[in-house]
């Protein structure tokens, strides 16, 4: 895998080898320079020697053939050469025998130029720092030249030419301001390189983590930045994202831990509320429960009181209604009937009162027994309401299986839940009707169903006939008289032994109670 340092390092040998091989090329080209330029100036040695020799020749042919003055010509022709400035013959003291230019003539060389021709005795000289390029070349004392000359002189003479090195000079500086630019390029091209590298793998994603790392610091977490490279800033990058990533997650996990803690504390709150709350209901409970044991001690006592006063009166109602005390008149006939109906009310209600008053202490518990249902229950119960039955002229029968119907229970509570029944089936019953009493045993309970034929229960009324104080809301209803607890003690009794009890009717038509007790309840 790449590292960031590997191609950092990669970036740095090329750059090296590029301004390596600048500087080979640079070198090379320095070399070359120098070498052309030595050539250049061999070669304009060469030529200027070979036209000096040409030059010496034909004056020495032109002097031999007897022909001096076309020397002066000569060397005009040869001064208007490209490149030649001017050509010139002066003796060994430097006076200008022959020029080029006719003006010089008779005039002295510079007196350099005669010591560098003595030192040099004929060899190349250039001045540096001039842009001209001195040939000095002897003319040797040839036998042709002995006429004039004599025998006893070397040198008949000196033969100089300038010429101009401006050409040379320009093609030089040219191939320097080549080098240079050549050079110039090759840095920029390598700085260049060495710049798009650093930012593509350097400086370009560091500026990515800056300015994510600003969105960051804004609050702006939900940002992630793209891997770009396997090396060193591809896992910073990485561990950025992974480092943005944890911070998400705790700040996930401290708003759940904050909203916990705030949570806790409204539930503490409202736990200390509640529990304020539950000590004043539990003071009011607690007064409303002494309260009400007051009232259920008292209404027990009223009732146990008033029975026997009622029992007094119903006994002597009975009496004059018999004729026993005397004979009573048709008015008084109908009050003393209408004195019995009322302390029979007045029975019902308190023996109901009794029995409220038991449950609502705790006192009503059944006395276990095993019974024959219908024979300990239902026809003595059957036999007390007869004369109720028929002085509303209604008829009673009992619809049961042959046979003993056994279960345990208590005789004494089944009695009243079974009386119950029957007095509200006589109470809303019509006349010229019967009242049932069904018997039907199954599986593992007994089934007991009291029918009327009468006004009936309206529908929304068959789900709370068997709660506390409740009567129904119709005319019949309203004309009867009652606690609104027979149906309530009804169903206490029927759930202490273990059973169910459920209403139906069709309104109108008729009514249907039925009540279930298991053959042998739970625990005995």
């Amino acid at each position: 895998m790449p590292s960031l340092l590997k191609r950092s390092l990669e970036a740095r040998v090329i750059t090296v080898l590029g301004l390596v091989l600048l500087g080979l090329l640079t070198i090379s080209s320095a070399i070359d320079l120098h070498f052309e330029t030595k050539d250049s100036y061999h070669i304009v040695f060469k030529e200027l020697d070979v036209l000096a020799n040409t030059v010496q020749k034909s004056l020495i042919k032109d002097m031999r053939d007897g022909r001096g003055g076309d020397v002066q010509e000569i060397l005009e022709m040869v001064g208007t050469e490209k490149g030649i400035i001017a050509v010139r013959i002066f003796d060994e003291k430097g006076k200008i025998l022959r020029s080029s230019e006719r003006s010089e003539i008779g005039k002295a060389m510079p007196a350099a130029t005669v010591e560098s021709y003595r030192a040099g005795k004929g060899d190349f000289v250039s001045d540096d720092g001039v842009k001209i390029l001195h040939l000095i070349h002897p003319i040797a004392n040839a036998p042709q030249c002995y006429g004039c000359h004599g025998k006893d002189i070397e040198v008949n003479g000196v033969l100089a030419l300038d010429y101009s090195l401006d050409p040379l000079v320009s093609y030089l500086y040219y191939h320097k301001v080549r080098m240079v630019l050549l050079l110039l390029l090759t840095i920029a091209t390598a700085g260049g390189a060495i710049y798009w590298l650093l930012v593509k793998l350097v400086t370009g994603p560091i500026k990515g983590l800056q300015a994510a790392m600003a969105d960051a610091e804004t609050g702006n977490l939900d940002i992630m930045i793209p891997v770009s490279s396997e090396d060193e800033i591809g896992s910073l990058q990485q561990s950025f994202n992974n480092m943005l990533a944890r911070i998400l997650e705790l700040n996930e996990r401290t708003l759940a831990q904050q909203r916990d803690l705030v949570r806790k504390e409204q539930d503490l709150k409202m736990q200390s509320f509640l529990e304020g709350q539950n000590r004043v209901l539990e003071e009011a409970n607690k007064e409303i429960v002494l309260k009400n044991r007051y009232y259920l001690e008292m209404l027990s006592f009223i009732s146990h009181e008033l029975k026997n006063p009622l029992m007094v009166l119903k006994g002597y109602s009975g009496l004059f209604i018999k004729g026993d005390l005397g004979e009573l008149n048709g008015q008084q006939h109908e009050a003393i009937k209408a004195m019995e109906r009322n302390v029979e009310v007045l029975q019902e209600m308190i023996a109901n009162y009794l029995g409220l008053s038991r449950i609502e202490r705790g006192d009503l518990k059944p006395e276990w027994k095993s019974i024959d249902l219908v024979e300990d229950v239902v026809r003595p119960v059957m036999q007390d309401y007869t004369e109720m039955v028929e002085k509303e002229s209604m008829g009673m029968r009992v619809e049961c299986p042959n046979g003993a119907v056994r279960l345990v229970a208590d005789p004494g509570l089944i009695k009243s839940v079974l009386g119950n029944l029957i007095s509200n089936a006589v109470k809303y019953g019509r006349e010229n009707t019967d009242v049932v009493v069904e018997v039907e045993p199954e599986d593992a309970v007994v089934r007991v169903s009291v029918v009327n034929e009468g006004s009936g229960i309206p529908f929304e009324e068959l789900g709370r006939v068997f709660e506390r104080f409740t009567r129904l809301d119709n005319d019949d209803a309203r004309s009867k008289k009652g606690s609104g607890l027979g149906l309530y003690i009804v169903k206490n009794i029927v759930e202490m032994h273990g059973g169910k009890v459920w209403a139906e009717s069709r309104e109108g038509a008729w009514a249907k109670v039925t009540f279930t007790i298991p053959v042998q309840p739970a625990g005995i």
